[in-house]
């Protein structure tokens, strides 16, 4: 009889070593940055999420990227960018 294993890809994390950030209370005059991975869709999704943020949550600027490639993390001139400009980055793909 053939076995099935399971496995669960869910990571553990212990507060202790990262700890995690608390959120905004607010949006407002906060900058966003959004790194779309330009998959199918996503660019339109991301591009009418951030008119969302900017008239319904007043927030300052949102910064907005996509990578050259969804198989690939963002490129490092990204990630410097977005830390040192926003106070909070939303990144995800499309369908």
């Amino acid at each position: 009889m053939a076995m099935l294993k399971m496995l669960d890809p869910r990571a553990t994390v212990n507060p202790e070593e990262r700890p995690l950030m608390r959120g905004l209370d607010s949006l407002k005059g906060k900058v966003i940055g959004i790194i779309d991975n330009g998959q199918s869709n996503s660019t339109a999704m991301f591009q009418e999420l951030a008119k969302l943020m900017r008239e319904k949550f007043q927030t300052a600027e949102v910064v907005f990227k996509t990578k050259p490639s969804h198989m690939q993390g963002a490129p490092r001139p990204i990630i410097e960018e977005f830390v040192s400009r926003c106070d909070a980055v939303i990144t995800g793909l499309g369908a």
